[in-house]
């Protein structure tokens, strides 16, 4: 039984997204509250766990090709439940494990892959179910995303104080568990049919879906996405791993650093849907709002480090990084289709996200490098809001050069015929996409 865009079953399969993001949300927007677990824990150096933070959110982010070829192989519903079994699978050893050695696969790899296969799914899904209204599904999907770290965090903090480390990472694992739930609202949509459809007289092989990524490669506006999308996730997460830390530093307690977590989380779930309505509307540029969105965020963590000591520079930059962090992935889809099509939508977020997983992977050890070799956590966050204004302006630069081409083609797809006599011209106006029309013109 398959679902219709933008209606019935559609809703449900939103309200699974919505699901799937808050378990996310807490796992990856909160996760500076994992990394305090592992540095108590295991009383490891900071560069040490910072890897292994920075492992799990790139396998997090880089799990995208993994996702779509399952998606296209099978379904959305088996790379969901799929990813929530490998996720859960992950955090309860990692809260049974005597040596961090091993952290790095279980925590590292494991768990990064399974909350890989879940978020990547659960953002392709909203494209195979929504049309019209499709910019606005996402911004309430990744609304999640907000809510878990703000309902989620001062739980599991409460919940670690109570029954330490293993305990801790085995409700963690419990609640991973709840994507198996979620994926099973994700009936095929006829969009996903037809695809498979499409696809149904021969089966996916590798070679095929390397095919189909080096066309993706070939195309430069996409290029220009993944910079911009790679330098300003080598920030956002770096800002996440260590703006908790950063606070304990300039003496706020856990549970203050645990509020402020929770303040970015519902920062982020108002405006995650508002970006995505106010995206909803076809005279709406996403890359220009994007570069709006990195610089503002960009300028406020320039200016954060100066007034860091007080409580209310701390809420108003949570409230700044919760609300602006994750506003891109509520246009991502409507990206890669205009750019790419529908057809390669699986593979063009997969291609993405392997640059977001690169950007993750840097972005938490690079505050590491900085602070080891004499730099301060206001200078890592210096060094952060320069990446953040740099991707913008590479989004700027693919909307530019996408006008820039979209209006070459318009003038190179018409031809022009002019006749006249004594008494009128008509000029004919040939176009390969349109019906020709000729006007009059009067001598």
């Amino acid at each position: 039984m398959s679902t219709s865009p933008d209606r019935g079953w559609a809703w449900l399969v939103l309200l699974g997204s919505v699901g799937e993001h808050i378990v996310m949300g807490y796992c990856a927007y909160a996760s500076g509250m994992i990394h305090i677990a592992l540095l108590e824990n295991f009383n490891a150096e900071l560069l040490t766990t910072t890897w292994i933070s920075a492992l799990f959110l790139a396998f997090m982010s880089g799990s995208g090709p993994i996702a779509s070829t399952i998606i296209n192989r099978y379904s959305c519903r088996v790379a969901m439940i799929l990813g929530s079994l490998i996720l859960s699978t992950g955090l309860v050893l990692t809260g049974f494990v005597e040596d961090i050695k091993w952290t790095f696969l279980t925590f590292g790899i494991l768990s990064g892959i399974g909350l890989g296969l879940c978020y990547n799914t659960g953002l392709i899904v909203i494209a195979f179910n929504f049309e019209k209204k499709r910019n606005m599904a996402c911004g309430i999907a990744i609304s999640g995303g907000g809510i878990g770290p703000f309902i989620l965090t001062p739980v599991f903090q409460l919940i670690y104080e109570k029954y330490n480390y293993s305990g801790f990472f085995l409700l963690l694992g419990g609640l991973a568990l709840q994507n198996c739930v979620f994926g099973a609202l994700f009936r095929p949509s006829k969009t996903e049919l037809a695809m498979k459809s499409a696809n149904s007289n021969r089966t996916e092989s590798f070679c095929d879906s390397v095919s189909s990524y080096m066309e993706i490669v070939r195309s430069g506006s996409m290029l220009c996405v993944c910079l911009g999308f790679f330098l300003a996730n080598i920030s956002i997460y770096l800002l996440y791993i260590h703006y908790p830390e950063y606070c304990l530093q300039t003496k706020s307690s856990k549970m203050e650093v645990s509020i402020f977590l929770s303040i970015a989380g519902i920062s982020g779930c108002f405006t995650r849907v508002l970006f995505g309505m106010a995206n909803n509307s076809h005279n709406i540029d996403e890359l220009l709002m994007l570069f709006g969105v990195f610089s503002l965020l960009g300028l406020g963590t320039i200016i954060f480090p100066l007034f860091s000591s007080y409580t209310t520079a701390k809420v108003m930059f949570a409230c700044l990084l919760g609300g602006y962090s994750g506003c891109c992935w509520a246009v991502v889809n409507s990206i890669v289709i205009n750019i790419l099509g529908h057809k390669k939508l699986a593979h063009g977020v997969g291609y993405l996200m392997i640059y977001v997983g690169a950007g993750t992977f840097i972005g938490p050890p690079l505050a590491g490098f900085i602070i080891n070799y004499g730099g301060t956590y206001g200078d890592s966050f210096t060094v952060a809001g320069i990446l953040l204004i740099i991707g913008g302006l590479s989004c700027l630069c693919c909307t530019l050069c996408r006008r820039a081409v979209d209006t070459k083609e318009s003038f190179d797809d018409f031809e022009f015929t002019v006749t006249a006599d004594e008494n009128k011209q008509t000029i004919l106006v040939n176009n390969s996409n349109e019906e020709n029309d000729s006007f009059l013109l009067k001598k």
